[in-house]
């Protein structure tokens, strides 16, 4: 009963008949190439970094554990020193049609590839982004993607938008060597990357979606030629625009460290990583495994490597426990990880507790899904017998982790309880929003739940969980209201919170149908005595389709 239980979070809404009328054959050809089909349009479309075809086994021998848990302490590093960017600035024309683009980014990847949707490992990994970004950036990213796949890979797209692999974190050993990865990808936003050659990328892009309209057709046939097509195209795009690549990823490279020296991160952290990644690529070689192109676009060359290790020498030299001063929230990222993505066995998770307090977390979840409580239980009284300041340090994880188990007992109303005293320290965190709403909807309190997801979705419009919580507690009032008008808003409510996680997964089809849905409905309320609540509601419903159209109508 992962993530409490949810009919649609991570999956999308019942097919229209228009999609059920489609054939069986091309469902199958369009399967098994989606993902492959967005990730080369991305790849092309914005400057990719730190790729890589396939993720061994992520080496799960414990993670060595600090003293603090305080994972944003800077130090005493210098003051960041970018590079005088292009030009003036960005028009606003060219800074709307840049929103669109990660707009259009965003729909895309969400609706196509299966994403990370844990929100403690959101809230984790965006934390870390957002104040990475605020060291080049004065406005926020647009949006976070973390894509489960265990190959590594980032890339950043314009507007803001940042992607990274479930593959990538698996892959490090520290949370430094994350944050190498992530400054990178800022630094390709900051240095305006994409901005310096939109004309040549514009026609790579073209060039790459052509290469994998051929490849869709031909994997109908024969897997080995879609390859063989897929290979033919990018190796024509790759070429086009290496060298610009190849300058754009040491600038990236270099204002990457410095950015992440300034948010108080080990600079040696990006040529270890680097160091990593070079020893992978190799061992793929080594097997003749299959490395796609359009993922090596930007390798990772000698000269690379030692440029970073060079540079990496300049910087003042950590002590210990300033190196060690983020592992301890590493370490709980690390294993959740591993959980959520089932990539750790019990006998993995068993070895690994031993010595790791987030290799025990994720095992302490792991028997609350197999439905052993007995075991959870026992874990958590042992986490609990910790002294206080060990286990205040792993809040929030520690009673969201015991807030899951409640639920697979179906003990909603205690998982509030629980998750409702950390909401109250950290009212702040979109985690403990999203999981404390999902209890108060199943425990029958669907108007508090709303209260806490509706300015999330202010916050973030393109919060596709927040807008899936949101539905499921209109849902959840509209039937147990005692109340017919109440029940009325709340049917209208949902169909509109549903189009918004429809538009976000470019499903712009069933958007439209569920707002027309809507309309229809709060048109029939303009005959009734709520005919002063239809009038905002239709207002909202006409801009929401409007929206839907502009997006559906939008071509990169």
């Amino acid at each position: 009963m992962n993530h409490f239980n949810r009919q649609s979070i991570l999956g999308n809404a019942p097919m229209t008949q228009e999609k059920k009328c489609k054939s069986a054959a091309r469902s199958m050809v369009l399967s098994s190439a989606i993902k492959l089909t967005l990730s080369a349009v991305l790849m092309t479309m914005t400057t990719a970094a730190m790729s890589e075809d396939s993720l061994n086994n992520a080496n799960t021998s414990s993670k060595a554990m600090a003293s603090s848990y305080n994972s944003w302490q800077t130090t005493g590093s210098e003051e960041l020193n970018l590079p005088n960017l292009r030009g003036q600035g960005l028009s606003f024309a060219e800074q709307y049609q840049n929103k669109l683009l990660g707009e259009w980014s965003l729909r895309n990847v969400n609706g196509r590839i299966k994403m990370e949707h844990d929100p403690w490992i959101q809230e984790t990994v965006k934390d870390m982004t957002w104040r990475l970004n605020a060291q080049a950036r004065q406005q926020a990213p647009m949006g976070l993607v973390i894509i489960d796949n265990p190959s590594i890979n980032a890339f950043a797209a314009p507007g803001g938008v940042i992607g990274l692999n479930t593959g990538t974190i698996l892959a490090a050993s520290s949370m430094d060597e994350l944050a190498s990865v992530v400054a990178h990808e800022v630094a390709h936003i900051s240095q305006r990357h994409y901005e310096s050659g939109a004309d040549e990328r514009k026609k790579a892009l073209l060039m790459q979606i052509g290469g994998m309209l051929a490849a869709i057709a031909a994997s109908a046939v024969d897997g080995d030629a879609a390859a063989a097509v897929m290979m033919g195209s990018q190796t024509a795009t790759m070429n086009s625009t290496m060298a610009f690549s190849r300058n754009n990823e040491r600038e990236a490279d270099r204002v990457g460290m410095q950015i992440m020296t300034q948010a108080g991160y080990d600079p040696r952290a990006m040529p270890r990583f680097f160091a990593t990644m070079n020893q992978r690529s190799q061992l793929n070689q080594v097997e003749n495994r299959f490395l796609p192109s359009f993922v090596r676009s930007h390798p990772l060359s000698n000269e690379r490597l030692s440029e970073a290790q060079s540079r990496a020498q300049h910087y003042p030299s950590l002590s210990l426990n300033q190196q060690q001063r983020h592992q301890a929230l590493f370490d709980l990222l690390y294993w959740r990880v591993q959980s959520t993505g089932k990539h750790a066995s019990e006998t993995v998770l068993m070895t690994a507790a031993k010595n790791s307090v987030g290799a025990k977390l994720a095992l302490m979840n792991w028997y609350g899904e197999q439905q052993r409580f007995t075991e959870a239980s026992d874990l958590l009284a042992e986490i609990n017998r910790l002294p206080p300041t060990q286990r205040q340090n792993l809040e929030p994880l520690l009673s969201i982790t015991h807030s899951q188990i409640l639920t697979e007992q179906n003990k909603w109303s205690q998982a509030a309880d629980v998750l409702a005293s950390q909401q109250r320290v950290y009212p702040e965190r979109r985690d403990l929003r999203l999981y404390l709403a999902e209890a108060l909807t199943n425990s029958n309190q669907p108007i508090r739940a709303q209260a806490l997801l509706k300015p999330l979705t202010e916050q973030q419009p393109s919060d596709r969980y927040a807008w899936q919580s949101l539905q499921l507690a209109n849902e959840k009032l509209a039937k147990t209201t005692d109340s017919a008008s109440l029940k009325n808003i709340a049917t209208i409510n949902a169909l509109r919170y549903r189009s918004h996680d429809q538009l976000w997964s470019s499903r712009y089809e069933s958007a439209l149908t569920s707002l027309t849905q809507a309309k229809q409905l709060a048109e029939k309320l303009q005959n009734t005595a709520q005919a002063s609540s239809a009038r905002p509601l239709l207002a909202n419903i006409n801009a929401e389709i409007k929206a839907v159209k502009t997006a559906k109508d939008f071509e990169p």
